[in-house]
């Protein structure tokens, strides 16, 4: 069924008027026969009614989806039906298949150009916004799990300074895109306001959605070249997926404190330029249900620091986006 739920919608062209160079002197077709409706030629015209052909048949196997409880299935079906006919045509009806989803965000994507791939962690204080000068001490540390290393997974700290005023950080624009059925980087940390794109430069669909307290959404089902946007507004852990390939995963943690790191895969950080003082701590790793917080003191020079964060986020692929459990591929 997904290959139905991934095929694009018919591309149609131009009419192609009335030219009729070098028919000229040509004996006139035979007409059809008595009685008889001509056959369609071939063109926009013939193309449009299949579309719509195949979209009919695509909303009947939704509704049949729908009421055996299929929902996920349902909603895929649904979403192939409506790239075929225009969302215009079957809004009536996109309640019925969405209802328990994440809110559907509806603005039109936006056609975007190949880059470079993007690396599996995007995001640093130091790197977003460096410092004029630097102050005058440093931290150095490493997450750990069970005191061991992450071992293959990202982890975030962030740094709020105590007793003493800061400045938030200015909001981004940030990119996590879908390529080779992966999103990238698998980690970002933004500032809160900022807005990620989330581009597809892959030859079939997605459908990234969040059901995270911090950020709820669906983007839908676009194609390769186009991209949708969401604007964090609200501090926490967002976990993405893509509600047709289960495999895929990523994390967006959003932030309202001046210094904010990501560790590399065995879970080390850096952080190069902070005034002296005492902070609170947050940690968090992608194997870890919520950060842990302790009070630390940063004096002048060099500091370093172990931080120790539970493993207790469930293993395998996160639920669809109507909560449901799913296989370990789809």
């Amino acid at each position: 069924m997904i290959a139905a739920c991934t095929r694009p919608a018919p591309q149609v062209g131009p009419a192609r008027g009335n030219d009729t160079s070098g028919d000229y002197g040509a004996a006139p077709a035979p007409g059809p026969a008595a009685g008889s409706a001509p056959a369609a030629p071939a063109g926009p015209v013939r193309e449009r009614a299949q579309g719509l052909r195949e979209a009919a048949d695509l909303l009947e196997k939704a509704e049949a989806a729908r009421a055996s409880g299929n929902r996920n299935l349902a909603d895929m079906l649904f979403g192939s039906a409506e790239l075929l006919t225009g969302p215009e045509a079957v809004a009536a009806l996109a309640p019925r298949f969405r209802e328990g989803a994440p809110p559907r965000i509806t603005t039109p994507t936006v056609k975007v150009a190949d880059s470079a791939p993007q690396p599996k962690a995007v995001g640093g204080s130091d790197d977003d916004e460096p410092a004029a000068r630097a102050a005058r001490a440093a931290l150095r540390g490493e997450v750990m799990i069970d005191g061991k290393s992450l071992a293959g997974s990202f982890g975030v700290v962030l740094l709020e300074p105590l007793g003493r005023k800061w400045k938030p950080r200015t909001p981004k624009q940030r990119v996590i895109e879908q390529r080779g059925r992966e999103f990238g980087p698998h980690v970002l940390a933004v500032p809160i306001g900022s807005t990620v794109s989330f581009p597809n430069f892959d030859s079939i669909f997605h459908n990234v959605f969040s059901t995270s307290e911090a950020a709820k959404f669906d983007l839908g089902l676009y194609k390769q070249g186009e991209a949708r946007e969401v604007t964090f507004g609200q501090e926490g852990i967002v976990r993405i997926g893509c509600n047709l390939h289960a495999n895929m995963s990523a994390y967006v943690v959003v932030v309202s404190v001046p210094h904010y790191a990501i560790t590399d895969e065995e879970g080390r950080f850096h952080f190069k330029s902070l005034e002296p003082g005492r902070y609170k701590l947050r940690a968090w790793s992608e194997r870890s249900l919520a950060p842990v917080t302790e009070e630390i003191v940063i004096k002048a020079g060099d500091n370093d620091i172990k931080v120790g964060v539970a493993g207790d986020a469930p293993a395998g692929p996160m639920p669809d986006k109507f909560g449901a459990p799913r296989g370990q591929r789809s």
